[in-house]
């Protein structure tokens, strides 16, 4: 049996969008008037009639690009069929949403604009900003024109989810992904591919806050573009600010768990102070590894600075064009930098890195993070995150050491994901046993395995072993599956370290406990001793021969 992969959400306080995702929008849906289209003028009508419950369904077929609403709120555009999901094609843009407020956007292409292939914005009214806006299942690909566009642009958007988006071939000076002063968003299990041209893969800018850019897989052209970047040149009259602040161009931006194939510069900070790279894999890095910059010299914007490169593999050719580790531009402060624990391997010869700042524990010529074709597992202190960045296939089954002792965390509601915290996980989470000791994870999908006593979100109720706040016949079941395991297993009640009589115990009374709850009506069974007894002594049995 392999584990259950789950996408995760970053941001605590996260609005409707988390649970249209985690929920897929049934509660709404039930109430909903389904507005079946097939044609351009019949979604135009549906687009410009559409209120709040509604959901868009259009049936496949090509529909022409170019339109537009503004103001729409708490309504999901999809395909009748995902399968075969409506196509539009041509326009400058294929769609544009102002002012838009808990909207969905789900298995749907964007073909061939000459402009960004979808627009999300403020309308210019910067005091309202669209909010609570998901994307996933979305294609965008092919865009018609070089120069500064965008895939998808967001334009003073505060609240998104993109999940599982491929954006392709874009504007060769523009970005797969180029949000504009917009805030508190996640980008997570998306493909990210561009053959040729100085563009980016995500570039937030403007005014950007709080943007974790998790598990994704970015293919760009050998010695092309930048893959992530935090920060950029902005006009003045387009930077859009949240929490009073000012002056810089980007601030709390997280990149984490996702795979960078080539690029000029897989990473790059430009113009703001922090920026979290940690736990990706860059491979065939071109040029330089980083890029250090200041494209707004002269302005009252803040100097790159603080910036935290952690934990990462990093693979580069010195005989294939790589130059070196660090591109380090004027008027910036290179020397408050943070480098600590990747690992950094030379396919060209010896592995001689310099940086701007001493690195603390650097592995150099040597690799040693789990992987499996692309799915790869990160190793923390509280237990493992499990990622499958591939593009289209399952890889083979993964080896989870412990697997007795984890949990499969999935995200709720308000539910935040921080890899580098000490406790991993706040808001709500539910919990399942890790069932053996393999994953397999299917594409652009990821997993989160914690120990049990590492997160105040996981329940600690006595006897609830399989840590779902109910003690009922399940923990039973997994308690027997343990008896005799050691160590910290989800089954030793009393932390003996051994699974044995006395977690039944724990168990049992805890059960009776329960069916005197006001309110519970159902009916426990608890197991005949006599069965237990018997698999205690031949386990007990075992474990003195094994001495």
């Amino acid at each position: 049996m392999s584990g259950r992969a789950t996408s995760l959400h970053w941001w605590i306080n996260w609005p409707r969008a988390c649970s249209l995702v985690l929920a897929l929008g049934l509660s709404t849906a039930a109430l909903a008037d389904e507005l079946l289209v097939a044609s351009n003028s019949e979604f135009s009508t549906a687009l410009a009639a559409a209120e709040s419950g509604d959901v868009i369904r259009l049936a496949p077929g090509v529909y022409s690009g170019g339109f537009s609403r503004s103001g729409l709120s708490g309504v999901t555009i999809t395909s009748v069929n995902p399968e075969q999901p409506a196509v539009f094609q041509g326009g400058s843009f294929g769609l544009q949403l102002s002012d838009a407020t808990s909207v969905t956007l789900e298995h749907l292409i964007f073909e061939g604009q000459t402009g960004n292939g979808l627009n999300i914005d403020d309308g210019g009214s910067y005091e309202t900003p669209s909010t609570d806006i998901t994307l996933r299942h979305l294609t965008v690909r092919d865009m018609q024109q070089g120069g500064n566009f965008d895939g998808i642009k967001l334009s003073g958007v505060t609240g998104f989810m993109i999940d599982r988006v491929l954006v392709e071939n874009w504007g060769s000076g523009g970005s797969a992904i180029d949000p504009v002063g917009s805030h508190n968003g996640v980008i997570q299990n998306s493909i990210f591919r561009h053959a040729s041209g100085a563009s980016s893969g995500v570039r937030p800018k403007g005014g950007s806050k709080n943007i974790a850019i998790y598990a994704n897989r970015f293919e760009m052209g050998a010695g092309e573009g930048r893959a992530i970047q935090a920060g950029g040149s902005t006009g003045p009259e387009y930077f859009r600010f949240i929490d009073g602040d000012s002056d810089y161009e980007a601030a709390n931006i997280v990149a984490a768990g996702n795979i960078v194939v080539g690029a000029l510069a897989p990473v790059s900070w430009v113009n703001i102070d922090g920026g979290v790279f940690h736990h990706n894999w860059l491979q065939n890095t071109g040029k330089w590894t980083m890029r250090i910059l200041n494209e707004n010299a002269g302005n009252n914007i803040v100097d790159t600075q603080n910036g935290v490169l952690v934990d990462n593999v990093i693979e580069y050719d010195s005989t294939a064009g790589w130059s070196r580790a660090a591109n380090v531009g004027a008027e910036t402060l290179p020397d408050t930098f943070t480098f600590a624990r990747n690992q950094w391997q030379n396919a060209g010869g010896a592995t001689n890195i310099d940086l701007p700042t001493t690195e603390i524990d650097g592995v150099y010529g040597a690799i040693n993070v789990p992987r499996v074709g692309d799915q790869i597992r990160w190793d923390f202190p509280w237990g493992h995150w499990v990622v499958n960045a591939s593009p289209n296939q399952a890889n083979e089954a993964m080896e989870i050491a412990g697997s007795p002792n984890l949990l499969v965390a999935t995200p709720g509601e308000n539910a935040h994901f921080d890899p580098l915290a000490a406790d991993p996980l706040t808001g709500d989470w539910s919990f399942t046993p890790l069932e053996n000791n393999e994953v397999t994870l299917s594409p652009q999908s990821q997993m989160i395995l914690v120990l049990p006593g590492v997160s105040s979100a996981i329940p600690q109720l006595p006897g609830d072993y399989d840590r779902n706040a109910v003690v009922d016949a399940e923990d039973y079941r997994l308690w027997k599956q343990q008896f005799g395991h050691t160590g910290t297993p989800l089954a030793d009640g009393n932390g003996s370290g051994i699974v044995d009589l006395a977690d039944y115990t724990i168990w049992r009374d805890q059960l009776a406990v329960a069916s005197r709850l006001p309110g519970d009506s159902q009916m426990h069974s608890v197991p005949e001793p006599s069965s237990i007894a018997c698999t205690a002594m031949c386990v007990a049995v075992y474990l003195v021969m094994a001495r």
